[in-house]
């Protein structure tokens, strides 16, 4: 086997045993905790703003014991984020705005390894306001995911009406796998539609890629954008069914930013647990959903795995590297050998164009000598006929002349 497609052999292994690793420390967290002090503990900050106090799922995802957890309600400054593995952005007023101190603030924390959720909502009222603000962040980190002004409903994944979508998780990008172990479906409810963003063009992630970007959870295949309030979207059509994006990841400068159409909690009804507050609609013996688990392994990506995910990322990253490296370099040697093929067919083609001139010079040559050969015979001939002549000339005069004398 080749080298470059050995070593290819020996990433997807890796990728595939990272999977494999984290899926394993994920059922381990799930069976059992460990105790850690306050010090000890990643710290995760929610940016609720608008809101008066932690709805009920808040409350619930806050027991989780491996985590120090801060809630602001206010604007969010600098010193609310020292110290902060991640940071979920939601928005629970929806007519709030983002300050430009707010942003910066933010953007400056998002560097070493941090972990950012920014949720949207749809376009239904006043909820496609959050869609604006959610977008202010995206731009201010220099992202390349967006919200696209429309919503998302799904005709037969959802929770007894299309805008309760329950997401799926069937077509998550094969490298973050891990991140929805345990999860079938989630709930969005009444969600934006996630898109990508890149040089300055909105891309479709139900139809294009975008490097570095990464599905992780979809409607179903009976999707369909709905268009409540202007502007128009800037890239889905109104009406065009499909597996649109609800939640997206993007990998960015060793950071990770997490998109989502709709938020966890702190809005109408959100990701985590909706069952402990309509188990008629989310319940297991009405439309299942596993919501609770993905926002955990997100949680756990974020604040207990990220690190040893990332330093693997970046070991094949640099591997990947190298294979490109020699593929590069492999390419250039092959056009070299095609240029030296190429000069020895030119000389081989001189060669038997030499080889043709000096057939043609022996057979000249033969010509030549056939010539000389037929020139010294004729030459041979003359020179006996001088000679008998000079013979005869000389007989005759010694006969005739005495002959000549006596008369």
């Amino acid at each position: 086997m080749p080298l470059d497609i050995l070593a290819l052999e020996i990433i997807k292994m890796k990728r595939k045993l990272i999977t494999l690793v984290v899926l394993s420390l994920l059922a381990f967290a799930t069976l059992s905790v460990i105790p850690a002090t306050a010090a000890d503990k990643p710290v995760v900050v929610v940016h609720l703003k608008g809101a008066l106090e932690a709805d009920y799922q808040l409350r619930a995802l806050m027991n989780t014991s491996w985590v120090e957890w801060s809630v602001v309600y206010e604007d969010i400054a600098a010193a609310d984020l020292s110290g902060a593995s991640m940071l979920i952005m939601v928005l629970g007023d929806s007519s709030q705005v983002y300050s430009a101190d707010e942003l910066s603030a933010v953007d400056s924390w998002f560097t070493g390894g941090k972990t950012i959720y920014i949720a949207a909502d749809s376009d239904y009222g006043t909820d496609h306001l959050r869609q604006y603000q959610a977008n202010a962040v995206l731009e201010k980190l220099g992202s390349k995911i967006r919200i696209d002004d429309a919503s998302v409903e799904d005709a037969t994944s959802n929770g007894g009406a299309p805008y309760r979508v329950l997401g799926i998780s069937d077509n998550v990008a094969s490298e973050f796998e891990y991140l929805v172990a345990g999860v079938d479906r989630g709930l969005f409810h009444g969600p934006a539609v996630v898109v990508g963003y890149d040089g300055g063009s909105y891309v479709d992630l139900s139809e294009d890629s975008v490097d570095d970007v990464y599905v992780i959870m979809t409607t179903s295949s009976d999707g369909i954008i709905v268009d409540n309030n202007e502007p128009v979207p800037n890239v889905v059509v109104a009406g065009t069914e499909g597996e649109f994006p609800v939640m997206v990841l993007e990998k960015k400068d060793g950071n990770t930013i997490i998109a989502a159409g709709d938020a966890p909690f702190g809005q109408y009804m959100g990701l985590y647990g909706p069952d402990m507050l309509r188990a008629d609609r989310y319940g297991a013996d009405a439309n299942p959903q596993q919501g609770m688990y993905l926002v955990e392994n997100i949680l756990r990506y974020a604040t207990s795995f990220g690190d040893v995910i990332r330093t693997q990322e970046a070991d094949i990253s640099d591997n990947e590297a190298a294979i490109a490296s020699n593929e590069a370099e492999i390419a250039g040697l092959e056009d070299d050998v095609d240029d030296l093929d190429d000069e020895v067919s030119s000389l081989e083609s001189d060669v038997s164009s030499l080889e043709s001139d000096v057939s043609a010079l022996e057979s000249d040559k033969t010509g030549l000598e056939a010539d000389v050969a037929a020139a010294q015979s004729s030459a041979s001939t003359m020179q006996l006929a001088a000679v008998a002549a000079l013979v005869i000339g000389v007989v005759v005069g010694y006969f005739v002349g005495p002959m000549i004398k006596k008369d």
